[in-house]
């Protein structure tokens, strides 16, 4: 089995980066931790084609010798560097209260307009175009709109990249939930 490990350029997250002042950079750094050294990352190829031989699409789960491994709750906190996990608590899914377009607009500050304007279907998947938010991140008023949204481009582009160029709903409904 062979895969294709395309990536999203980087070149806008690290030009923003550099641009910062450094206390940007520190206002970021003290709500997100050090998810911005994910930017610098060069993908190790070979190692993702490795991964993609054992990843079982059906189980969602790595298969090794028919023995499953499946990272936990507590792995992904310390791979994504995040504190404010409760071990002892069960998470599920919840149902959706507020629509993709509602959270898109109170994480932006942006209008109604805006999100419809932005708001698109990719493989049947919501989607928010990431030039749209780069504009956003570049020129917000509001400096914590700026690194939250530079967090959620993070999150969509190099975490949890699935639709090329475009970071869906449930990137956002996690960064929800990872801010709450």
């Amino acid at each position: 089995m062979t895969s294709n490990a395309r990536q999203n350029n980087l070149e806008d997250l690290t030009r923003i980066w550099k641009q910062w002042y450094s206390d940007t950079r520190g206002i970021f750094t003290e709500k997100y931790g050090d998810i911005a050294h994910l930017i610098a990352i060069n993908i190790d190829e070979q190692l993702i084609q490795a991964m993609v031989r054992f990843w079982d699409l059906a189980y969602r789960c790595f298969t090794f010798n028919q023995e499953d491994m499946n990272p936990t709750i507590e792995e992904y906190a310390a791979l994504l560097r995040v504190d404010n996990v409760q071990f002892n608590k069960i998470y599920v899914k919840e149902p959706k209260l507020m629509t993709f377009k509602k959270k898109l607009m109170k994480l932006t500050g942006m209008t109604d307009t805006w999100a419809k304007k932005y708001i698109k279907k990719k493989n049947e998947v919501n989607c928010v175009m990431w030039f749209s938010l780069r504009e956003l991140v570049q020129n917000h008023p509001n400096i914590l709109k700026r690194a939250d949204l530079f967090a959620l481009a993070i999150y969509g582009l190099i975490v949890f990249p699935k639709i090329f160029r475009h970071i869906e709903v449930a990137v956002v409904d996690f960064f929800e939930k990872l801010r709450q």
